[in-house]
């Protein structure tokens, strides 16, 4: 036990003294944390070298006692040397006033510096395994062959060792992203070579006059010495796990076996295979470990969605008040991705049900076939309508987005309505149409750059199905163009009506104008053709009647006034009658854009002008990419 006692003692006796060693260390270490170190530069006037000097100089250890102050001279007047260096100022003469050591956290360090003259690049070396005009030169991609032009061209200049950085790093990324996996630097080297007419001694921390006119420049040499070897093309498709959707994946890929490798492409084909709805989870990835005779396979591993989704939407704009909708589709139907939906729509003016089955084709991105059947009822603005369709429709989408999407299609209608003061009527429609529509936009959520276009034609026949002769054709156009803080809106409508009776065509078919997307000042679908009611012999209210054609004209300009947020006023113009262009409404307001989280927030206050209603104010909400 005294054993044991002893032992004890001096176990305690050993933390005793380890526990004031470590306080004396806290308490040296924390002083330090402390310093208060004053740094005093002279002679730099651009402020962002002078800022990196400061930071250069805090990484610098100060010294714990007089005997390292030299020590710390030294490494200080390496540092400073790196800071300059990164400017491409090679050249410095730097001053560092001798430093009287007090404690570490009361120095005063005074530097003065002349920075002289940066590095010139006199002369760019490059020698490569590339022979301009052969076939392998041919298919450089052009992002490899401007790094090339511009390291050449950086001879002559000011060094940039940021810049040359850069260039170097890209020259590597874009080997490998196109294709080149046997690339290999085999030197780049940078060499910096002083020049000095006059010598200086920069060992002479005591000398403190910059009067000297010293002149004095650093050349810099650059070397490369690269292969690029052979580019690599894109190999087969090889689908890991799931089987199940190998053809609609297959559809969608923006290259073909042999193409060019361009790892953009792989990126391309992974949100191409999202993009179709039929997946919930779609990643592509090129295996260069596996590459053969400079071929390399294309991994694909595809999740498919489950049997059923649903989709909920709630939603509210000042034409169509609340709303509310259900969505339903079976992706997979069968193995070839047909697919089974329906949609349910509830608003105060139009409640709709629609059943939908749709045939992929060569690409079930935007090439398909459509089955649809559906039921519509409007109550709006005196129109009352009841309209049962069923409509084939088939799409040859678009290859780039300087093309068109051509959709035709074929629909059957069936319509009773009461339009104004118009008596009900029913009629049947069978309307065969075309319709070529082209969107371009740089952003889904936020378009800052952007354009729509759209025409669609349709007509019927009493010869065949219909009630009456109608040709009806429509023309839409919107464009988004944003310059720094400034953001135009334009967007005009215009079509027309050709029918042996007018009053049978069915409000569907009629034009209508006003409301968000329209006239704004006026509610949705306020402005056509109408007739005044008198009561007493005095003008009472006013039936609309649908126009023959329509014509509606809007600019908008919107300034950002903070990161968020932007101000807009505008100007829209157009009506719905049956002369082309008359009775014009106007409609003008100022209104803000807020980029929220769920989108852009658009919010205006619109005063209309037209024919009857001389002074309509109304607010408008609108949420949404707005092209």
């Amino acid at each position: 036990m005294q054993i044991i006692s002893q032992m004890s003692l001096i176990v305690f006796t050993q933390i005793k003294y380890l526990r004031y060693w470590f306080l004396t260390l806290f308490i040296i270490f924390f002083t330090a944390s402390l310093q208060a170190t004053q740094v005093n530069i002279e002679g730099i006037d651009n402020s962002d070298i002078e800022k990196n000097v400061r930071l250069f100089i805090k990484q610098v250890k100060l010294p714990m006692s007089e005997l390292a102050v030299d020590d710390y001279q030294i490494k200080l007047r390496k540092n400073i040397k790196k800071a300059l260096h990164a400017y491409s100022y090679y050249d410095a003469k730097i001053i560092i006033q001798p430093i009287t050591y007090a404690t570490p956290e009361n120095l005063v360090i005074n530097v003065n510096v002349q920075i002289n003259s940066p590095a010139i690049i006199t002369r760019v070396v490059m020698q490569s395994d590339l022979v301009e005009g052969n076939d392998e030169y041919k298919n450089i991609p052009n992002d490899l062959l401007n790094v090339i032009k511009q390291v050449q061209e950086l001879e002559g200049k000011v060094l940039d060792q940021a810049k040359y950085d850069e260039l170097k790093n890209r020259m590597t990324i874009f080997s490998v992203l196109y294709g080149y996996f046997d690339f290999k630097f085999i030197l780049h080297k940078l060499s910096i070579i002083p020049e000095e007419k006059q010598p200086y001694n920069e060992s002479t921390p005591t000398q403190t006059s910059t009067s000297q006119n010293i002149n004095r420049k650093s050349t810099a040499i650059i070397h490369w010495i690269f292969v690029l070897n052979k580019r690599y093309r894109f190999g087969e498709l090889d689908f890991l796990q799931e089987t199940r959707g190998q053809n609609l994946a297959s559809n969608v890929r923006p290259f073909k076996t042999g193409e060019f490798f361009d790892q953009s492409k792989i990126g391309e084909f992974s949100l191409n295979m999202a993009s179709t709805g039929y997946f919930d989870n779609a990643i592509a990835r090129a295996n260069a470990e596996k590459a053969e005779n400079l071929t390399v396979p294309i991994e694909v591993i595809l999740q498919p969605k489950p049997k059923d989704l649903y989709q909920f939407g709630v939603g509210f704009s000042t034409d169509t008040r609340a709303r509310f909708s259900i969505d339903w589709k079976r992706p997979w139907v069968n193995l070839d991705g047909h697919e089974l939906g329906a949609k349910l729509y509830l608003s105060d003016p139009r409640k709709s049900l629609s059943l939908d089955y749709r045939i992929p084709k060569a690409n079930p991105l935007n090439d398909f076939l459509n089955y649809r059947v559906t039921v519509k009822q409007t109550t709006e603005n005196q129109t009352q309508s009841d309209n049962v369709g069923f409509e084939i429709l088939r799409q040859w989408g678009a290859e780039n987005k300087q093309e068109w999407d051509k959709i035709g299609f074929v629909s059957l209608e069936r319509e009773s309505f009461i339009q104004g003061i118009q008596d009900e009527q029913t009629v049947t429609l069978l309307m065969p149409g075309v319709t070529f529509n082209r969107t371009r936009k740089n952003g889904d959520i936020f378009v800052n750059w952007g354009d729509r276009q759209q025409l669609t034609v349709q007509a019927a026949s009493k010869s065949v199905v219909s009630d009456i002769d109608l040709f009806k054709i429509l023309l839409r156009t919107k464009w988004i163009r944003e310059f720094g803080k400034h953001r135009w809106t334009w967007r005009a409508d215009a079509g027309a009506i050709a029918t042996n009776d007018f009053d049978r065509v069915p409000s569907s078919q009629r034009f209508f104008a006003g409301g968000d997307q329209s006239v704004r000042g006026f509610g949705h679908n306020e402005l056509s053709e109408f007739v005044i009611i008198e009561q007493d012999g005095k003008p009472d209210d006013i039936e609309l009647l649908g126009g023959k054609y329509l014509a509606v004209a809007s600019v908008e300009y919107a300034f950002q006034i903070a990161e968020k947020w932007r101000i807009a006023t505008f100007i829209d113009a157009g009506n719905a009658t049956n002369e082309f262009a008359s009775d014009i409404a106007t409609g003008v307001g100022v209104g803000a854009h807020w980029l929220s989280p769920i989108g852009n927030v658009q919010v205006y206050v619109a005063r209309g002008n037209s024919k009857f209603d001389k002074n309509s104010w109304r607010l408008h909400l609108i949420i949404g990419p707005g092209l």
